[in-house]
């Protein structure tokens, strides 16, 4: 495993770290909760491979990653670096800071959390939210109590004005998305990591459709490398301004072939860079919706999944996975759905809820028949 420096925080972070929101669930009871019997070895087995920064949030896994984590972890805590994030839509008054801390690490059963983000931030929710309710004079008490050791902030919006909210020195480190097809945060990493910031890429397998692309990814972007997750991890790794890739892994097929691409993520050249940039910009104009994969939509209260339902479309159309797609969407499985876009109210819920501001209800109108032609 190669470490990198994390920013000025003095840690050492693995090139690879673990993005905890898709770890592999079960039902038990009647409810959805993390599998035990396959998440638990494969994050220890992470930390057997040199990875050391393991990262979740309040709402990850039905809420259920918190305590996955403390089951996981105990034996190893000194060789790990926790985070976790603050839920922003669900504090309202400065003392819900605290309270939501205290459960995470109760429900964790440890003592303090390495990294603590402010979650999803925006400069509207840092002005009409955080300096309102004072939430970083909260995160400096508790910091001082030995709660966290550090305050940071992951966004998914408009990169334009973030550089303010570094300037004020709150921050230690960083999370945003960056991948081969999504560059747009490119200068706000690197204008970040030379004021040293940690920086940390969400998404850098665009939410497993660029891994989805397989070898036909491989033939169009001209590439003779092993694996799609290959080209993407090293495309992210390339990056001077990034120290550390969270990959979101389900399977320990996963784990492993992404820490062995990890050992090769200071070998990407600039001409390889380059050349990487303008083959997908190529690929990427065959696409007429981006959708990350973050399934921060999956609110539906008909039970509609549209983050699954546009990684499909992205699928069919931009990788031509056609009949792939088809049987996904008349199988089970990860891709099985609760409902499809037919019992769609256009409530505007989930579209509420999307980073990248998709008005879902009305590309379903436009995606879903071309999906059922199939």
């Amino acid at each position: 495993m190669i470490y990198r420096d994390f920013g000025n925080t003095g840690y050492k972070v693995s090139a690879l770290g673990f993005g905890s929101i898709h770890l592999p669930m079960t039902q038990k009871d009647g409810k959805t909760t993390v599998d035990d019997e396959l998440a638990i070895p494969m994050l220890r087995r992470a930390v057997e491979l040199g990875v050391n920064f393991f990262d979740t949030a309040w709402f990850y896994n039905n809420e259920d990653g918190n305590r996955v984590y403390g089951d996981a972890f105990r034996p190893v805590r000194d060789k790990v670096l926790i985070s976790s994030k603050v839920p922003l839509f669900e504090i309202h008054k400065t003392d819900d800071f605290d309270a939501y801390l205290d459960r995470t690490l109760e429900q964790m059963r440890v003592d303090y959390l390495d990294f603590h983000h402010f979650h999803a931030m925006t400069y509207a929710s840092w002005k009409d939210k955080i300096l309102a309710l004072k939430l970083v004079d909260a995160a400096e008490r508790a910091k001082a109590k030995g709660l966290i050791k550090h305050l940071s902030f992951s966004f998914h919006g408009d990169p334009d004005k973030m550089p303010e909210l570094i300037d004020t020195g709150a921050f230690s480190s960083i999370l945003g998305q960056y991948n081969l097809v999504d560059r747009k945060n490119e200068e706000f990493f690197t204008y970040a990591h030379a004021k040293g910031i940690g920086t940390a890429v969400m998404g850098p397998l665009m939410g497993g459709n660029i891994p989805a692309g397989g070898k036909t990814f491989l033939e169009r972007m001209k590439s003779d490398s092993t694996s799609a997750a290959e080209i993407g991890l090293r495309f992210v790794w390339s990056l001077p301004a990034i120290d550390m890739a969270l990959s979101g892994m389900t399977t320990m097929e996963q784990l492993e072939e992404n820490a062995k691409i990890a050992e090769g993520a200071d070998t990407v050249t600039p001409e390889e860079r380059q050349s990487l940039i303008e083959r997908s910009e190529a690929v990427m104009d065959l696409s007429d919706l981006y959708c990350s994969g973050c399934m921060y939509c999956d609110v539906c209260p008909e039970g509609i999944q549209p983050g699954r339902i546009f990684q499909l479309y992205i699928q069919h159309k931009v990788w031509g996975f056609s009949a792939a797609v088809k049987r996904r969407l008349s199988g089970g499985g990860r891709w099985g759905m609760r409902a499809n876009p037919s019992s769609c109210t256009e409530c505007g819920n989930c579209s509420a809820h999307c980073p990248q501001k998709i008005d879902i209800p009305g590309e379903f109108k436009r995606v879903w028949p071309e999906l059922q032609s199939l």
